[in-house]
């Protein structure tokens, strides 16, 4: 602060001012010298005037800059720490790859326990994969930094030695297969009516995952249904051509879902809506009438009335000998239909409308008929003269 006096004289004052202070007090007595040892006794000790110590904060970090270090080290005010260069031979110490101390007997499944990604200094075989423009020219990559065979799957650990020594682990805890069912494929189709298939796909993709793993495939005997003629022609009809005639077997394959689990529910589902279904009697079902029938029955046409027509005029004809003649001359028509030679050709029959034709079926139903009517072969007669 500046004062003017007079014309000549101007006084500067510091009001505040730490140095105005101590030479005041300087100047009055030596209090001086004593405040000033007590404020480096503080200073020295951490503490401040009221004995605190004082609590530093950093609000910016304490590192030096690029050009401050440079700087520090052409003066030569710091010096630069020197890594000392690796000795060659420390570098060839090092251990070689795992795959290259193996030995050729030795037990695999210790090595590779478990499922897991594929590791090149553990895996002793010379694997390449990989795509190269010109794979004529140069083979695909090596193993060691493939990424390629990181990213598949692998059945390292699946080998056949491997699923043997597990297989032996949990047979003790299975049952045998009943040797009577391995080798009698009537009593297997008995004991075990419902059969399951799928199928597991093993490619090369960008997903491990194939959708035709979802498809199950279910046959059932329709036997083993014990259905009555009324229900297992309803489920046939239902069924529609999933029905296998020749085999009596039905076969449902299930793929709409999306897992293999959730196909196979569905199919077990299916079967037993189409078991209940086939068992009701609606009301409408009461108007089938015979020519609604999937097979053709003997007794509901018309060969089964001529026939026994025939069969009556025979055992009154003296020159046939025919094996219903035992029933007499009055016989009725119904000992006719029951008697057992009739029951044959009337079995005989039923399979030869209702299946393929052919010579061998042709030749059947010439026989039996001729035995019901009491005549001979051809062949026979020609003998017999």
């Amino acid at each position: 602060m500046l004062l003017r006096l007079g014309s000549s004289s101007i006084l500067c004052m510091r009001w505040g001012s730490s140095l105005a202070e101590r030479l005041s007090i300087a100047a009055l007595n030596d209090t001086y010298d004593q405040k000033s040892q007590s404020e480096k006794r503080f200073r020295d000790n951490g503490l401040d005037g009221d004995g605190e110590s004082f609590h530093e904060m950093f609000v910016i970090p304490k590192r030096k800059l690029r050009a401050q270090i440079q700087l520090e080290t052409m003066t030569g005010r710091s010096v630069v720490p020197l890594n000392s260069r690796p000795d060659i031979m420390d570098r060839l110490a090092v251990r070689r790859p795992r795959s290259e101390e193996m030995s050729t007997d030795q037990d695999w499944s210790a090595v590779w326990p478990t499922a897991r990604s594929f590791n090149a200094s553990t895996v002793p075989l010379p694997i390449r994969m990989g795509s190269r423009p010109d794979p004529e020219k140069k083979a695909p990559f090596k193993k060691q930094g493939n990424l390629e065979l990181v990213k598949i799957p692998n059945f390292l650990h699946l080998t056949p030695n491997t699923i043997k020594k597990h297989c032996e682990a949990i047979k003790k805890f299975c049952t045998e297969f009943p040797p009577e069912l391995a080798h009698n494929k009537k009593l297997l189709n008995k004991k075990f009516p419902i059969k399951i298939g799928y199928n597991t796909y093993v490619h090369q993709g960008t997903n491990i995952r194939d959708n035709r793993t979802r498809v199950v495939t279910m046959e059932i005997d329709v036997a083993s249904l014990k259905l009555s003629s009324r229900a297992r022609e309803k489920m046939i009809r239902l069924s529609g051509n999933r029905f296998d005639e020749a085999s009596n077997t039905l076969t449902i394959i299930t793929d709409r879902c999306y897992t293999r689990k959730q196909n196979l529910e569905y199919a077990y589902y299916l079967l037993t809506v189409l078991y209940h279904e086939s068992n009701k009697v609606e009301s409408w079902e009461s108007l089938k009438c015979s020519e609604d029938n999937l097979r053709v029955e003997f007794r509901q046409s018309k060969s089964h009335t001529n026939l026994i027509n025939t069969v009556s005029k025979a055992i009154q004809h003296d020159g046939l000998e025919t094996p219903l003649k035992s029933l007499g001359v009055d016989a009725k028509q119904e000992d006719i239909a029951n008697h057992p030679t009739m029951e044959q050709f009337e079995d005989m029959w039923e399979s030869y409308r209702n299946t393929e034709e052919t010579v061998e079926s042709t030749r059947n139903y010439a026989k039996h008929i001729r035995a019901v009517l009491g005549l001979k072969s051809p062949m026979e007669a020609v003998v017999n003269k």
